[in-house]
């Protein structure tokens, strides 16, 4: 994989607030993370299993079927930079909603 130089200002055209965009980004990432997950692509692995008498964490097997993917922070600023995501704002806890 190659690394890409992406600028402030690309993300500034495409939101007013740098941080909003940051929020966007993040929150796409950890869905492509959560999608990933679900369709078995990534592998949990689970801290408090018990591991059986000499085995040795750094002993395991890598799997052999790996499969190097892009990053999701780097899918979703691809996605986000390419207008492929819409957002909303919710309701502000206090605020009534238009109705």
């Amino acid at each position: 994989m190659s690394i890409k130089t992406t600028h402030f200002r690309d993300m500034n055209q495409k939101s007013e607030d740098i941080f909003e965009a940051t929020i966007v980004i993040g929150k796409r990432a950890r869905q492509i993370i959560t999608e990933r997950i679900a369709r078995n692509e990534i592998r949990t692995f689970d801290r408090d299993a018990e591991f059986e008498d000499g085995e040795d964490l750094e002993e395991l097997e890598p799997d052999v079927n790996y499969v190097e993917m892009e990053k999701a922070t780097t899918e979703a600023l691809g996605e986000f930079l390419d207008n492929e995501l819409e957002w909303t704002y919710g309701n502000k806890e206090g605020e009534k909603s238009a109705e």
